[in-house]
Order: structure tokens, then C-alpha cells, then sequence
């Protein structure tokens, strides 16, 4: 089965509707080689089985999936997780052998320096400077409201198109270190997190992830 049929088939709304109850989903050993984001908009999903595919990454949207208790990605071609998989709060069991993370992962990413519109927004939002419908035309408006707050808490950055993306180690059972993406506004930003494995932009994320979340990390 093809990702392309999957998508159209989860896309369409007849047929959707029908899937809508669906708990169990094996899209095994199907040379799928990107998860279909629309997989997404099956809310009662207990049970999702893409093992032995090709796939390289996974959607953010998998996180409205608020039923999953398991998550079979063994044997793939993954080298880092979303860091919104930490929203999938009834996760119980994640297989991840066969998979390069388990094994290697990505160091360093390009950064591709912002425009001079992204450096006023920038400015703009992290200085709290004023503005209102009267100041800006419409379209400043709305790419004014895509700011994302920079995760790290020593920087009170923002950023909009251009940011880096980080590779970062999150403690997951007390016992396994996923390799998380991590979206910073600047390389600047990545320093304290490369030079101090416990700094405070790291531990952040790993004090908010329950004792009991994640009950199986399979690696092996």
C-alpha cells in the first residue's frame, strides 16, 4: 500500500468519516516513506504500526492522536523526533530499533540568516513595541501574528521563517535520551545547550515529562 493512496484515502471525507472509530492501524512493511499527516484526524487511535517503511520523519500533527498507547516505528530511516511528541500524553510504548537515532544523529543544521523583514518583526514583538490595524497593513499584521516564542528560557527572542534547528537530548523512562528537534531563534541560542548537557534550556523539557510517561522505549 502506497503512501499516496493512504493520504487520498484518509482524505477523503466519505471515507474518513468511516475511520473516524478506527483503533488499530498497520501501515507495516508498505515502503511509505512519509507518514501521511492526515492519519491525524483519527481520533480514537489506540495502536499505529509503521515499522519497516522508509520514513525519515514524523508529522507534528500525529500529536492530535490524544488516544495513542503505541507507536511502532522500528525500522526506518528516522534520525530525530519531533519535539511535540512529548504532547502525546497517553503514549505508553514507542519502538525506535532499527532506526538511526538509535545509533547516530544529526549535529549540526544550516541556519539560513533572516530577512530584513523577519529582524524588524523580530524586533518588533521582543521589545513589545506597540502597533495596531491604523500602523501596519493587513499582511504585517497576520506575519506579526506567526511569532513563535523562543523555547530556550535564558533568551527572550522570537523568530518567524528562520531559525535553527537543534538536535536535543531528552530523558525519556529515566533511563533512555531520544534525540528531540529543537527550534531556536539563533545559533547563538544553541550554546548552552551543546557546551552543558544539563543546562537549564535542556533540563526544561525533561522535568516536564512525567515519571510514568513513555513506559516502553524500545531501542534494542
Amino acid at each position: 500500500m502506497k503512501s499516496g493512496y493512504i493520504d487520498g484515502m484518509l482524505d477523503n471525507k466519505g471515507l474518513a468519516s468511516a475511520y473516524g472509530i478506527l483503533e488499530l492501524l498497520y501501515l507495516g512493511g508498505n515502503l511509505i516513506s512519509a507518514i501521511p499527516p492526515e492519519v491525524a484526524n483519527l481520533p480514537y487511535l489506540s495502536y499505529l504500526v509503521l515499522c519497516d517503511n522508509r520514513i525519515q520523519s514524523v508529522p507534528p500533527q500525529l500529536t492530535r492522536l490524544h488516544s495513542l498507547r503505541s507507536l511502532s516505528l522500528h525500522n526506518n530511516l528516522l534520525t530525530y523526533l519531533p519535539r511535540e511528541i512529548l504532547s502525546l500524553v497517553h503514549l505508553q510504548e514507542l519502538s525506535l530499533r532499527g532506526n538511526p537515532l538509535v545509533v547516530r544523529f544529526v549535529k549540526e543544521m544550516t541556519y539560513d540568516p533572516p530577512s530584513l523583514l523577519e529582524l524588524a518583526g523580530r524586533t518588533i514583538k521582543s521589545r513589545n513595541i506597540p502597533y495596531s490595524p491604523c500602523d501596519l497593513p493587513s499582511n504585517l499584521l497576520r506575519y506579526l501574528d506567526l511569532a513563535s516564542k523562543c523555547p530556550n528560557p535564558k533568551c527572550a527572542g522570537v523568530y518567524f521563517d528562520s531559525c535553527v534547528r537543534h538536535i536535543k537530548f531528552v530523558d525519556f523512562c529515566g533511563k533512555y535520551r531520544l534525540p528531540l528537534m529543537h527550534y531556536l531563534c539563533s545559533p547563538e541560542c544553541t550554546s548552552p545547550c551543546s557546551s552543558n548537557p544539563q543546562s537549564d534550556a535542556e533540563s526544561e523539557d525533561e522535568s516536564s515529562v512525567p515519571a510514568d510517561r513513555l513506559q516502553r522505549v524500545l531501542l534494542g
